[in-house]
């Protein structure tokens, strides 16, 4: 299926006002930092957490490599045709870039009430090129079991942080991308939903109200808070 991103090259602008309803299905987390060992949740979604909402409902996942590509295509387009120099780039704090956060600023946000907090252990993806990610994947090549078990070892029979950093330098194609941790995180419960007016820009609203047609369901801060969406012109 071909992604379609031909509202990124149109006028910008938002002259559309709209209410956004999230309904959430599942209870939530919504972190927008890289807090450390303890992922504590927002109370409502950041500019950044509608941006992913959005592309997730519009079917965009866009590496970041041609994102780059993407908004500096933009940038001449915008320049050349609407005579605009340029515009915010929206970025998370966890290094997520946004196509289209310029195209929308949120007015009036309702947050429906919280019931209840806990915490629970959440899967994290990680990546290093250090011995952080040797020690954390119990998967690599069959062909390097062999050759693990000969690393060499001091006095007391460990291997030293050094040595398994070269191990997995040397031999970094036949290891798992990432590796998972179970991180402590903290999840919300609302009872109601969330109203967020928004000014939106009118192609970004009729790409969302034809993909809500067709698929309703996103995910708003992990990808197991579900949530319902739908958009209404006011």
């Amino acid at each position: 299926m071909k992604t379609d991103l031909s509202i990124l090259f149109k006028k910008p602008g938002k002259s559309r006002q709209v209410m956004l309803t999230i309904e959430p299905l599942a209870p939530l987390s919504i972190v927008s930092t890289l807090p450390g060992s303890y992922y504590k949740s927002l109370d409502k979604p950041t500019n950044a957490n509608l941006c992913g909402m959005f592309e997730n409902v519009m079917g965009w996942h866009i590496g970041m490599k041609d994102r780059r590509a993407i908004l500096k295509k933009m940038k001449q387009v915008y320049k050349k045709e609407f005579k605009i120099a340029d515009f915010e780039v929206e970025t998370s704090a966890v290094g997520y870039t946004s196509l289209l956060g310029h195209l929308f600023k949120v007015e009036l946000p309702i947050i429906p009430v919280i019931v209840a907090r806990y915490d629970d252990y959440w899967t994290q993806q990680l990546k290093h090129d250090d011995s952080r990610h040797l020690k954390g994947t119990a998967n690599l090549s069959y062909q390097l079991i062999k050759k693990k078990r000969n690393l060499p070892t001091d006095d007391k029979g460990k291997i030293s942080d050094k040595t398994y950093s070269t191990f997995l330098k040397e031999n970094n194609s036949n290891f798992p991308m990432y590796y998972t941790s179970p991180t402590p995180r903290e999840f919300i419960v609302l009872e109601g939903n969330y109203q967020i007016k928004l000014s939106m820009n009118a192609y970004l609203l009729e790409g969302l109200k034809k993909s809500l047609q067709e698929n309703n369901l996103a995910y708003l801060g992990t990808n197991e808070g579900w949530v319902n969406l739908s958009i209404e012109e006011i």
